[in-house]
């Protein structure tokens, strides 16, 4: 269901910016229309989601930022990250339909009983996000392979010039001739039928790479905004008993960054960046 002529657009709440700042990314703003309008949603906890406790305040931040954005009007919400951090408390929360780019992306990829893989960016230190994500999900059954772009090293470069996501919002020649080489290879030796890409931060390649691949590629961001439209007036998805405690989770983040007029410092630490300049604003 849309938005009448004579109404205003129903609002997709975008959660994350997918680049180091909060700023709508351009191929999203493209698909705003008549009908839906993204609206950049930006968080109040920063954290580098390297290991399970520092992903856990991810969950919350994004879990904060639903939260609000539906209370304010949004029609849905739209995780703009592959880890689709917090949807399972969202939809337990929300009374508008949660889709995350993640989950979005593998169920586009697995349509016809394809099998696909996972191409991404980020090393292998990141690898239990799709771990998470492929178990959690049920199109997750048909992902053969998870292929990781970059080394580790890459990690400490984030926030720099010359980071990955950087060279990516450039969409140089390098990174994108990377990022198809070993498309190629998972078409070839997994035998995939199509191609997933593992990060929102990998939107401004993604048709680059789409062009010079044999098989479907799926961008995430793109593929989840488009869903979270299609979701607008349906029935949220849910699995399990909705919670009595909702507003739970922003009431902890008002208290932790001082009602809401603060933003959380970030941890720090020798293994990670200070925040993840791809998930989190």
């Amino acid at each position: 269901m849309h938005a009448s002529q004579d109404s205003a657009p129903a609002r997709i709440a975008v959660l994350g910016s997918g680049t180091r700042t909060p700023v709508l990314p351009p191929h999203l703003a493209e698909l705003g229309d008549a009908h839906a309008v993204p609206v950049l949603c930006t968080t109040r906890l920063a954290a580098f989601a390297g290991n399970p406790y520092d992903r856990l305040v991810v969950d919350l931040a994004y879990v904060d930022m639903a939260e609000r954005a539906a209370a304010d009007g949004c029609a849905a919400i739209f995780i703009n990250t592959y880890a689709d951090y917090g949807i399972a408390a969202m939809r337990a929360a929300l009374s508008v339909p949660v889709i995350g780019a993640g989950e979005a992306a593998m169920t586009l990829a697995a349509a016809g009983g394809r099998r696909f893989s996972i191409v991404t960016i980020w090393p292998p230190s990141m690898g239990f996000l799709y771990d998470e994500r492929t178990r959690a999900v049920p199109a997750g059954a048909a992902c053969v392979r998870v292929r990781h772009v970059s080394a580790e090293e890459e990690l400490q470069r984030l926030g720099s010039a010359d980071d990955v996501q950087q060279r990516m919002a450039r969409r140089e020649d390098a990174i994108v001739a990377a990022i198809v080489a070993e498309c190629d290879r998972a078409v070839r030796e997994d035998g995939a039928q199509a191609i997933v890409l593992g990060c929102t931060c990998m939107a401004p390649v993604g048709p680059a790479v789409a062009a010079r691949v044999a098989v479907p590629v799926i961008e995430g961001s793109r593929a989840g905004y488009r869903a979270a439209v299609a979701a607008l007036g349906e029935a949220p998805a849910r699995r399990g008993p909705r919670t009595g405690r909702a507003g739970l989770i922003p009431a902890i983040v008002d208290a932790y960054v001082g009602a809401g007029t603060g933003t959380a410092p970030p941890a720090t630490g020798e293994a990670a960046p200070a925040d993840c300049p791809v998930c989190v604003s």
